[in-house]
């Protein structure tokens, strides 16, 4: 793994194959960073099956429209290096990654616990393939909240629901398994190999 810097921004980027998936962590305000355990158990889950990763924090002083340019330029920073490219973001992350795949090319966005609004950030629709994890205790991102969101995403989509808590508490390696398994099939299925 190394660290990287683009631009103002500092990430971890670990190249394991010609995949790759930008995490953007939830909200710094509230400790969110590119550490976040469960960023980091996808991203442990993703390099054996060949994606690389960029991890990274958001460019201070914070804001949150500062925070979806700053994934914009990892994005970018992905893209010259790979052919396939997801976003994945947790919390408030998945409210930045949802306004970088509207914005911007990539393959694949996963939202999880996404937030309708926060901020001044409005989640938004894109084209790409979407998969909505729901966690059904979550007392962020109610239940209520996510199945709006996904109801007025297009599809394709698919939505998970998990039993347990906005912190993914005793889920981390499931969460991991069904983020991978979705990014999984989808570069296979873009590369032909499906």
């Amino acid at each position: 793994m190394a660290t990287v810097a683009i631009g103002r921004i500092f990430g971890d980027y670990e190249e394991a194959g010609s995949n790759a998936t930008l995490l953007c962590p939830p909200h710094p305000e509230f400790g969110g960073s590119r550490y976040d355990v469960r960023l980091e158990r996808i991203a442990s889950r993703l390099h054996p099956v060949g994606f690389s990763t960029l991890r990274f924090d958001y460019s201070k002083p914070f804001c949150a429209k500062k925070a979806v340019e700053d994934a914009v330029l990892c994005l970018r920073y992905l893209r010259e290096r790979h052919s396939f490219v997801a976003v994945v973001g947790y919390s408030f992350g998945a409210v930045v990654a949802s306004n970088v795949a509207s914005s911007t090319g990539c393959d694949a966005v996963v939202l999880i616990s996404p937030l309708l609004r926060i901020d001044g950030l409005t989640i938004k629709d894109s084209r790409p393939p979407k998969l909505i994890v729901v966690a059904t205790r979550d007392e962020i991102a109610t239940v209520d909240e996510s199945e709006r969101i996904a109801a007025m995403l297009s599809p394709p989509k698919e939505v998970v629901t998990l039993e347990t808590d906005h912190l993914y508490t005793g889920k981390h390696d499931v969460l991991a398994e069904i983020v991978g398994d979705f990014l999984l099939r989808l570069s296979n299925t873009e590369s032909g190999i499906i």
